[in-house]
C-alpha cells in the first residue's frame, strides 16, 4: 500500500516539473515577492507535493490550477509566520498538538509511526522539519486567533440544547460541501458567483473550491460532512432544503464572504439521542465556525499590509 503510495506521488510530481512552471532544469526563478520575501519555482513546487500529502484528490488537478493553488498557499503560510513572529519566537516555540496533528496525518496515510513517515515523505523529495514548521504555523495561528477572539464568540447553550430536544426523534440530515469566496463590493455577489457556477460546470466542484474556497474545509475538497437541520440557521435551511441532490445553494452571506453550499446527500435519521453528546459537538462546531470567520477576516486584514509583486 505504502509502495503504491509512493509511486503514484513520484509519477505526479515528475508531470508537475515537466510542465507546471518549466522547472525541469535546476535554475531558480523567482515567481513572486511579498514585500521583500520571496517565493521561486522550487517553494512553489515543494509546496505542491506538501498538499498532494494532505489530499491526495489533488491527483487529478491539473498543473495550471495546482500551480496556483501552491502559489496561494505559500502567500498565506508566509504572512501567517511573519505576523506570528510578532507574538512569539516561533523556532523556539514547542506544541504537544504539532505531534497529535502530524500523528494523525500520517495514520490516515496509513502509515505506522513517524519514522514510516520520514521515509514516505522522503521518497516525495520532502523533509520532516519542513512539514513540522508548516504545521506549527497552523498550529499557533489557530492559538493566536482563539486568544484574540474567544470572548467575542457568542454560543447560545440553551438554545442549541432545546433545539436538540424539539428534534430528537426522526429528522432530517444534510451532506453537504462548501465553497466561500471574499468580496470587496456587494456588486460583486452575483458576478463572482456566476464565474463558480461556471467554473463548477467547466472543471467540477472540488477543483472549483481549491481555485475559489477561502474556507479551511478548502484542504478536504470543500467537505463539511453530516450535519442536522436542527443545528443550521434559518437562512442557510431556506437555501438548501429544496435542493436536489448534487444542485448548488444561491450565495449566502456570511461574516467571512459569499457562502455556497452542495447538497451531496440528504436522508432521514431516527435514533436514541445522547443530549450531551451532541450538545458537545454542535458547541464545538459553532465554536470552530466562529472562529474560522474570526480567522478569515483577520487574515484579510493584515494581508493589506503586503505588496504582492508576481513575475
Amino acid at each position: 500500500m505504502i509502495r503504491k503510495k509512493l509511486k503514484i506521488i513520484s509519477f505526479i510530481v515528475f508531470i508537475f516539473f515537466q510542465t507546471a512552471i518549466n522547472a525541469v532544469s535546476i535554475e531558480t526563478k523567482i515567481i513572486l515577492k511579498l514585500n521583500n520575501e520571496i517565493i521561486t519555482n522550487l517553494d512553489i513546487e515543494t509546496e505542491y507535493r506538501y498538499l498532494l500529502i494532505l489530499n491526495q484528490k489533488l491527483r487529478d488537478v491539473d498543473d495550471k490550477t495546482m500551480f496556483k493553488v501552491a502559489k496561494q498557499s505559500l502567500i498565506k503560510e508566509v504572512i501567517k509566520k511573519n505576523e506570528l513572529n510578532k507574538y512569539l519566537n516561533l523556532k523556539k516555540e514547542k506544541n504537544d498538538l504539532i505531534d497529535q496533528t502530524i500523528e494523525n496525518l500520517y495514520q490516515k496515510l496509513g502509515l505506522k509511526s513517524k519514522n514510516d513517515f520520514k521515509i514516505f515523505l522522503k521518497k516525495a523529495k520532502l523533509n520532516f522539519d519542513d512539514i513540522y514548521e508548516k504545521f506549527k504555523i497552523e498550529v499557533f495561528w489557530n492559538q493566536l486567533i482563539y486568544t484574540k477572539f474567544s470572548n467575542q464568540v457568542n454560543i447560545n447553550k440553551e438554545l442549541i440544547k432545546k433545539n436538540i430536544l424539539n428534534n430528537s426523534q426522526q429528522q432530517d440530515v444534510f451532506n453537504l460541501s462548501e465553497i466561500v469566496y471574499e468580496i470587496k463590493t456587494k456588486d460583486e455577489i452575483n458576478k463572482k458567483y456566476l464565474d463558480i457556477i461556471k467554473n463548477i460546470e467547466d472543471i467540477g466542484f472540488e477543483k472549483t473550491v481549491l481555485l475559489s474556497s477561502i474556507s479551511p474545509s478548502k484542504n478536504n475538497s470543500g467537505s463539511i460532512g453530516w450535519i442536522r437541520k436542527n443545528s443550521l440557521s434559518k437562512k442557510i435551511i431556506s437555501k438548501i432544503e429544496n435542493l436536489r441532490i448534487n444542485q448548488i445553494s444561491e450565495p449566502i452571506i456570511v461574516p467571512s464572504g459569499i457562502l455556497i453550499l452542495k447538497l451531496n446527500e440528504k436522508k432521514k435519521i431516527k435514533e436514541k439521542l445522547n443530549l450531551k453528546k451532541e450538545l458537545d459537538k454542535e458547541i464545538n462546531r459553532k465554536l470552530n465556525d466562529q472562529l474560522n470567520n474570526y480567522s478569515t477576516i483577520y487574515f484579510n486584514k493584515i494581508k493589506k499590509n503586503y505588496t504582492i509583486n508576481e513575475y
